[in-house]
């Protein structure tokens, strides 16, 4: 007897796509009723690779007369923990994967930028999962990328010139080197990125990135805060940002990534240099207060170049230079042969005033604080004991930034009321073309939102470990439904 082709479907996808057992119970379902093709879509539609031979039989497979039919099945791919495969096979095979969904790599010694390029030289507009996880390193002395300047730059530089998608995930990691193996290694190892700064810059502006909203970049010990946020519109949808392992300091947090990426709610930083003194609750209280003024601090800066394009510098004639009395000495010369500027060419002041600028001063309303829990490791020199004073520390300040942000509104609106300054506030990400020359990106704002009463961001100090106690709603646990390793 047949059941319905849409039961066993039923049956299929109710294992988890991450469950090991996955591929072995579809396996066995095809064995066991081969007369039902559509089984076979199943089998090929998540393909999850750990060992290098199965990624030549997966080669053969799809050389068969049949495998186009197959190869358009195949709708996530995961080269899994496997550093030691031939770069060569994998670009061979994803050339026969074109309508990939989900692609996961991971990249070892083998792998050359080149491999790479051809890897991402024509765009995949299907994806909506990409991850890439780099392990570069060598436990015998090599220079040979050192001369040659093989770094993994131009990975970066093709995505960013990738045309608009949907992808909503990214992530890039270059793995830690295993503790136990840095005092055995006395030479420089690998390096992934060489100018991560520039292309990084361009990558996080590029239209492709336009519609992320979860971005996973562990480099270790690299500063990347500067680069992520530098140019207007960059990553202009990114709720959910994961910096683990990389240099981003408490200022870099506050000022530069929640200030610039206006949408995100959920940071993971463990790992990194967050605060130079971890074990000071007081500096946990700045930290709060700076996250809830981030928007304080953008409008800041913006005002500032406002002043300045609307700067006059008007030339003032300066007073002829009066004769002091007194002997004058034998050797004082009677001329000059140096010919004097004239007078009235000589600037000495500078006018700043609506008036002068012939416009209404403008002052900007700042936004709301959007970040909703932030992750982080502390040192093992601060005992558990410590993390709840640091906790409240945190949201004390927190509080105390959003009282003070309370004031800075209420003045805005008072001065809107007295008609002594236009009011207005950053547009959409959708509704700007990201320049912020002049008004450029701004509204006048019409509506008054005086509802401040936003819960301080969820604290985790419980480190990357799913075994350890982490706190509810924390950004680990965000991260967790979104990461496929």
């Amino acid at each position: 007897m047949f059941l319905p082709i849409e039961l066993y479907e039923t049956i299929i996808e109710q294992i988890a796509p991450d469950d090991p057992l996955r591929q072995s119970t579809i396996l066995s379902l095809t064995r066991a009723l081969p007369y039902i093709p559509a089984l076979q879509t199943y089998l090929f539609r998540g393909i999850i690779l750990s060992r290098a031979e199965q990624a030549i039989q997966l080669t053969l497979r799809l050389l068969k007369t049949d495998g186009d039919e197959v190869s358009l099945c195949v709708q996530e791919f995961c080269w899994h923990n496997e550093w030691t495969v031939d770069a060569e096979v994998v670009v061979n095979l994803l050339r026969k994967l074109p309508g990939l969904r989900s692609l996961s790599l991971c990249i070892g010694t083998n792998f050359a930028p080149e491999h790479l390029e051809a890897i991402f030289k024509t765009p995949r507009p299907d994806l909506r999962y990409l991850s890439l996880r780099f392990r570069p390193y060598v436990q015998k002395a090599t220079y040979q990328r050192f001369l040659s300047g093989s770094y993994f730059d131009s990975t970066l530089a093709c995505l960013a010139e990738w045309p608009p998608s949907d992808l909503p995930t990214l992530s890039v990691v270059q793995e830690a080197m295993e503790p136990a193996q840095a005092p055995h290694i006395s030479f420089a190892q690998p390096i992934v990125f060489f100018r991560l700064d520039k292309h990084l810059a361009d990558l996080a502006h590029s239209s492709y990135l336009f519609s992320l909203t979860s971005l996973r970049l562990r480099i270790p010990s690299r500063p990347v805060a500067g680069a992520l946020a530098s140019l207007p519109l960059s990553l202009p949808s990114v709720e959910l940002l994961d910096l683990s392992t990389c240099n981003v300091f408490g200022a870099e947090l506050t000022d530069t990534l929640l200030a610039r990426l206006t949408r995100l709610k959920h940071v993971i930083l463990d790992n990194g240099t967050l605060l130079r003194k971890e074990y000071d609750p007081e500096d946990w209280a700045v930290l709060g207060k700076g996250c809830a003024l981030a928007g304080v601090k953008r409008t800041k800066e913006r005002e500032k170049k406002l002043r300045q394009a609307r700067l006059q510098t008007v030339p003032v004639a300066a007073p002829e230079r009066q004769a002091r009395p007194g002997r004058k000495g034998v050797s004082t010369a009677k001329i000059s042969l140096r010919a004097s500027p004239p007078r009235q060419s000589r600037v000495v002041g500078v006018v700043d005033t609506p008036a002068a600028s012939g416009m209404r001063k403008v002052r900007l309303y700042p936004g709301l604080p959007s970040l909703c829990s932030l992750a982080t490791t502390l040192p093992a020199s601060v005992p558990p004991g410590k993390h709840a004073e640091i906790r409240q520390q945190f949201e004390k300040g927190w509080y105390e930034g959003l009282r003070q942000l309370v004031e800075t509104r209420s003045r805005l609106y008072k001065s809107h009321g007295l008609e002594s300054a236009t009011i207005m506030k950053y547009m959409d990400a959708e509704e700007t073309n990201g320049s912020e020359e002049g008004l450029d990106g701004l509204v006048e704002v019409t509506e008054w939102d005086d509802d401040l009463d936003i819960k301080a961001p969820v604290l985790c100090l419980a480190g990357p470990e799913k075994s350890a106690v982490h706190e509810a709603g924390c950004a680990h646990s965000v991260a967790w439904t979104v990461w496929k390793d």
